[in-house]
């Protein structure tokens, strides 16, 4: 029986620590290259944002209506039959809620009028209100009045109708060229028109 040397047995116990050392060391490497990092699950409580959190009855958008040039033509029409049947000369402007949709100056009507009655509509529409209206609140009477309206750059003159659908404003009708009631009667004759086309298409 052969028996090792010392100093071969501490070359070999050596040898084997070192290469057990290296082994460990191989696998952690390897270990590490194809192990993926653990994810926690947590449940995070986002914010929710202000348009979601709303109620579901929450309006955002709400539908309009539009006035087509063949009903604005007929309601022409109908104030200038209004204004030829009293011998009126007058110009009756209709617009919707952006700007003027038809203009018709009647024979014999004064230059200005075209302007007047343009504005008289626009005012009418945007302030959703009779012209006759706002010009009685800024025209003095008892003492009082809302002088304040004269500094804006609307036209206060009777004779603006405005019209109305499903209580929304789409339009309204200027009428200038004769005198306030007489403006507005005319006016008055192009909004029924306007009724008379939404009751029969409804």
């Amino acid at each position: 029986m052969l028996l090792a040397k010392p100093s071969d047995l501490i070359s070999f116990f050596f040898y084997s620590y070192f290469s057990l050392l290296l082994l460990l060391l191989c696998s952690l490497q390897v270990r590490s290259a194809f192990s993926f990092m653990p994810v926690s699950v947590t449940h995070h409580h986002r914010r929710p944002s202000t348009i979601c959190s709303m109620e579901p009855s929450t309006i955002f958008f709400q539908p309009t209506v539009s006035l087509t040039t063949a009903a604005v033509e007929k309601a022409i029409a109908a104030g200038e039959i209004e204004a030829e049947k009293n011998g009126w000369k007058v110009t009756i402007a209709i617009t919707d809620t952006s700007a003027p949709i038809l203009v018709k100056r009647c024979a014999g009507a004064f230059p200005a009028s075209y302007n007047i009655a343009v504005e008289k509509a626009r005012t009418a529409v945007q302030f959703q209100k009779k012209t006759g209206d706002l010009e009685n609140a800024a025209n003095v009477a008892d003492g009082s009045s809302r002088t304040a309206l004269l500094s804006a750059p609307y036209v206060l003159m009777r004779g603006g109708v405005p019209f109305f659908m499903n209580n929304i404003c789409v339009g309204a009708v200027g009428v200038s060229g004769v005198a306030p009631d007489q403006d507005e009667q005319v006016a008055n004759a192009a909004v029924d028109a306007l009724n008379q086309l939404m009751k029969s298409k409804l």
